[in-house]
């Protein structure tokens, strides 16, 4: 359990770059789709020689799984990225990223209602006080004036994010994680690859390379193998908790690389969210077996 716990902490801080790479991206000129190409093409090709060289049983699919994590990449995962990005493009980043945090909520209600998990009292508080801390976390959200488009796009984004994790959980039933993460993270690759026509790598700069490479390690290759192996190990429900140390994450990353200041409030908003997080499952936390 307490591995787990470490690994969704762990894949949370990874995938809080992403916002922070992306930014650096659209500064350099490439757009969302060329981001989200390299994110996950490049994070493939990481994953696919990684395994090569130290886990070659984990490129061996079947057919059946390979048609799962094609169900799992294009048809969820690329959705949900893509509605992410476009909502930035009409919304401010953090009103979206507030709305995204409505996700775990959605993977509670799932997982009790398909998958049968048994309801936990706990596991609601930690969902309210986590929603409730990134109210303050993205507070200037609230300040904004909303393009319907991209409030559309927001809301449909962690509705997909939510559906993902609990569908993860249900392929992940009998297979490796490291074989589930390779072959979805290639799948969402495929169709950014031939919506974007291709990589034409030839034609961008050493720093937009560069952005892009840290795409595909960080926010894709690490991110995704340890968010599977985390939900083979303790579930989709409690990998959304315990993943929710990502606006802490993101915020500190903002400060230190992009030098945004961090006010009271969000001060406020860590100090809750790690509350919500630690004192309904402090048990869980204590149990390392």
């Amino acid at each position: 359990m307490f591995r787990g716990i470490i690994y969704a902490i762990i894949s949370a801080t990874c995938y809080a770059t992403l916002p922070i790479f992306a930014k650096m991206g659209f500064n350099e000129g490439l757009t969302a789709i060329q981001m989200l190409n390299f994110r996950f093409c490049i994070g493939a090709a990481v994953l696919a020689i990684f395994f090569l060289l130290f886990k070659r049983k984990a490129l061996i699919p079947t057919p059946r799984l390979l048609l799962k994590c094609a169900g799992l990449g294009i048809g969820l995962y690329m959705l949900q990225s893509l509605f992410f990005i476009s909502a930035v493009q009409y919304i401010p980043a953090s009103t979206t990223a507030l709305l995204l945090y409505l996700y775990p909520l959605v993977v509670l209600i799932q997982s009790t209602i398909f998958l049968k998990i048994k309801f936990r009292f706990a596991s609601l508080v930690s969902v309210t006080l986590i929603m409730l801390a990134c109210c303050f976390v993205f507070y200037d959200a609230f300040e904004r004036q909303l393009n319907t488009t991209g409030l559309l796009f927001a809301l449909g984004a962690p509705m997909l994010f939510g559906t993902y994790l609990t569908m993860s959980q249900v392929v992940l039933k009998n297979e490796r994680p490291t074989t589930v993460a390779l072959y979805m993270t290639a799948f969402t690759g495929l169709g950014y690859f031939l919506l974007n026509g291709g990589m034409d790598i030839g034609s961008l700069t050493s720093s937009q390379i560069a952005v892009g490479l840290a795409l595909g390690i960080i926010p894709a290759a690490l991110a995704i193998s340890l968010l599977y192996a985390a939900i083979d190990l303790i579930g989709a429900t409690y990998v959304s908790l315990f993943s929710s140390f990502e606006p802490a994450a993101t915020l500190l990353f903002a400060a230190v690389l992009l030098g945004e200041d961090i006010v009271t409030f969000q001060i406020y908003g860590v100090v809750l969210l790690i509350l919500g997080i630690i004192l309904p499952n402090y048990k869980l936390i204590l149990n390392r077996q």
